[in-house]
């Protein structure tokens, strides 16, 4: 039991020290684990392209309809956007044009948001599997 937690402080250690070591692009801690922080902000201070002037600026460029509807929220890598529907299919898009690269059939639907990470992307399904992509 000693060797085990042992083991476990000193990961938590290199965790940790690996996330603190870690600096934020503009200067300002942001700390943004989750959508709404406690204090329900929802504001980005090293945001510097958005703000309440220029948002009513944006316009539409491309969109993309599923089978049916879309739960989760994009991942976006390598300019494709990876999205899951509950058309029970996984799909990748072309993030500057919307056209559709490919689309996995998953068996069920798909409400879970994908995560891209070192050259994988993941995915869960609401028939309780998890999908494990290669991307090139």
């Amino acid at each position: 039991m000693k060797r085990i937690s042992a083991a476990v402080l000193i990961l938590s250690a290199c965790f940790a020290s690996r996330a603190w070591g870690q600096k934020p692009t503009c200067g300002v801690h942001t700390p943004w684990t989750e959508f709404h922080r406690t204090n329900m902000e929802r504001w980005n201070p090293c945001e510097k392209v958005l703000s309440v002037k220029t948002v009513r600026n944006l316009k539409r460029k491309w969109s993309y309809s599923t089978g049916n509807y879309v739960e989760s929220s994009p991942a976006v890598a390598n300019g494709v956007v990876y999205i899951g529907s509950e058309d029970d299919h996984v799909y990748a898009l072309n993030a500057k044009t919307g056209r559709k690269l490919w689309r996995y059939a998953a068996g069920s639907g798909v409400g879970t948001s994908p995560v891209v990470a070192n050259g994988m992307m993941y995915v869960g399904s609401d028939g309780g599997k998890v999908y494990a992509f290669g991307l090139k």
